[in-house]
């Protein structure tokens, strides 16, 4: 994909697909929540788009390249909520967003009822961060991986 920005918003909702239906199925179906959920899809938006850019502008092109490497496979691990099928709940997305409801209801109060704008906006915004920490861990396997390949001369890259 030639432009950065399409690049990151696409991925960045691809990635946030399954969130935003869980998100869709859990909150109240009016739409202040689903404009919350829009923020806090932007901002990561923002956020990744941003940090690549300035890797590119760095000269980092290895961890360029391996920050997009893990956004493709967390994208790919959507297909982990097939499991549910057998009562296995493996998907990351899941385990984060009941991580981001317990945080955003429990913790800070903030129920859905009375504030569905902020409620889901922080839903969103917790579980991203939670799932981009899923996304650190990827892309530094995935660099750490290539650098030793690299050292050994075990890749054409």
């Amino acid at each position: 994909m030639k432009n950065h920005w399409l690049f990151w918003g696409f991925w960045v909702l691809v990635s946030a697909l399954a969130s935003f239906t869980w998100g869709s199925l859990l909150v109240k179906p009016i739409p202040s929540a689903f404009a919350g959920m829009l923020l806090g899809i932007a901002i990561f938006i923002l956020i990744y788009g941003s940090l690549d850019a300035y890797l590119l502008k760095r000269g980092y092109a290895e961890l360029h390249n391996a920050l997009r490497r893990s956004v493709f496979i967390k994208a790919g691990m959507q297909f982990l909520h097939i499991f549910l099928i057998f009562g296995w709940p493996i998907a990351p997305e899941l385990w984060a967003g009941i991580i981001s409801v317990g945080i955003t209801d429990d913790r800070l109060g903030i129920s859905q009822n009375h504030y569905p704008f902020f409620f889901a906006l922080l839903n969103t915004i917790f579980t991203g961060a939670i799932l981009s920490l899923l996304v650190a861990a990827l892309t530094a396997v995935i660099f750490a991986v290539r650098v030793e390949l690299r050292k050994n001369n075990l890749t054409r890259y």
